[in-house]
């Protein structure tokens, strides 16, 4: 079963296909299929053999990483638009790490052999796809970046920004649904769950996000950027 067109116009619009040839992108998109996860669902595990590409077409996913002497943990969040997938297509070594539906999640896969079919009809595929690594590289070393922030609000600032960037379009209100828990953030930003409960109460008091269950709405983004982040540090 191929993807609906709404799914296709979604992803054809916001993230990395956004910024590829119509050609590629549609040649791309007419290979994937559609996946169904619920929420808590694994998409796939750190170790599972190679797979092919993914990209998030409605709900919300989380990295998983799994560090060899820890607990594995969720890293960062994604939006729709999001593709992930590319270091086991690239290397066809086992998955480094893990995806998992965050709630009701729908997804585009790309299979390894859609993905050898495609490099065969389009000798420029390598190229976009070499966008895609330096893209999710890029999120990797501005979550690095973030982290290395001494100061907590403006860490956990940093946090939100980052991860409301990643996606699909922001809606015409301009507000950005972020899939993480207080206990997500707090591990993301490297925070107590109490200082980024502090930090949140102050950014909803100034009229900057909106606290929900197992969500956080940015509401003004450029808010948050202006903001006087050191006044909110615990």
């Amino acid at each position: 079963m191929a993807l609906q067109s709404r799914d296709c116009e979604l992803l054809a619009a916001s993230g990395w296909l956004a910024e590829t040839p119509v050609r590629f992108r549609d040649a791309l998109l007419e290979r994937c299929m559609p996946k169904r996860y619920e929420r808590g669902e694994v998409v796939y595990r750190a170790g599972d053999p190679a797979g092919g590409l993914y990209g998030l077409v409605a709900g919300g996913i989380g990295v998983v990483l799994s560090p060899e002497h820890r607990e594995p943990y969720i890293g960062t969040f994604a939006r729709p638009g999001f593709w992930i997938g590319e270091g086991s297509v690239l290397t066809r070594a086992p998955r480094l790490i893990g995806i998992q539906a965050l709630r009701e999640s729908r997804l585009a896969h790309l299979s390894l052999s859609q993905w050898d079919a495609l490099v065969e009809s389009e000798p420029d595929a390598w190229r976009w796809f070499a966008h895609l690594v330096a893209r999710n590289e890029r999120l990797a070393l501005a979550v690095a970046d973030a982290l290395m922030t001494r100061d907590s609000g403006q860490r956990l600032a940093a946090i939100l920004l980052i991860l409301s960037m990643h996606g699909a379009p922001a809606p015409a209100d301009g507000s950005v649904e972020i899939e993480a828990s207080q206990d997500d953030l707090a591990r993301l930003a490297n925070l107590s769950r109490s200082s980024t409960g502090r930090i949140l109460q102050r950014l909803e008091a100034a009229g900057i996000i909106r606290n929900a269950y197992r969500q956080v709405r940015l509401i003004d983004r450029e808010g948050l950027r202006a903001h006087g982040f050191r006044k909110l540090s615990a």
